[in-house]
């Protein structure tokens, strides 16, 4: 039977090194993306996605399906459609080091808002009714709070990232995970009512929707 998919023990984690470009090529028309640059990667890889000339695949977390020493294949980015992805697009690829996740421990909220469809009417002479129209969608944005914790490592790494492009982690008891790219903005004043936990809260202005990934089988 279904399993009902539950977020509860899932871990939060903070990115800590600086986001850099370590890859630039150009990217092909493909269901699985080539980019084509010089790298030193290997499949399973994990990477953000920067690009001015496809701005839709900016700040999506995607993972290397195969790597050569002069291009790579990223597993499930599809850019076939040639009217969103004219050919010849310059793609930045960002680098996840596994050793550079700070865990972020006690949550006690954890929440996504906006991403509901923006509408615009049209209205005719010649035709009794209305009708609406889709206009894309809102902004989304990652709100969160944390336990607080004077000379907690949580503290310094929210600290340190405090207005700053970020990449937020969350993994799921299944071994699937979400990742949260954007500019955090970090409150370090503490909460303060009686008989609660005090804790500070974290914005994440996100680039476009999470990336959900599933287990590395």
């Amino acid at each position: 039977m279904r399993k009902v998919p539950l977020p509860d023990g899932a871990r939060l984690s903070l990115y800590t090194a600086a986001l850099v470009a370590t890859v630039t090529g150009t990217a092909s028309n493909a269901a699985n993306v080539v980019v084509t640059g010089a790298n030193s990667l290997a499949a399973k890889a994990l990477v953000v996605i920067d690009s001015d000339d496809y701005p839709e695949l900016t700040g999506r977390v995607a993972r290397v399906l195969t790597a050569t020493a002069a291009a790579v294949t990223l597993d499930g980015v599809d850019t076939s459609n040639l009217d969103r992805f004219p050919p010849g697009g310059t793609v930045s690829l960002i680098v996840l080091d596994d050793d550079e996740w700070q865990r972020l421990p006690y949550v006690p909220t954890f929440g996504l808002t906006g991403g509901e469809v923006k509408t615009g009417t049209s209205s005719y002479l010649d035709v009794e009714s209305d009708q609406d129209f889709g206009n894309g969608r809102t902004a989304r944005r990652l709100e969160y709070t944390i336990s607080w914790k004077q000379d907690g490592a949580a503290r310094a790494a929210l600290q340190a990232s405090d207005g700053m492009e970020s990449v937020h982690r969350l993994q799921f008891k299944d071994g699937s995970t979400s990742y949260y790219v954007g500019e955090l903005m970090y409150d370090d004043v503490p909460s303060t009512e009686k008989g609660a936990e005090q804790t500070t809260k974290s914005t994440v202005l996100l680039r476009g929707a999470p990336t959900n990934l599933p287990k590395v089988v």
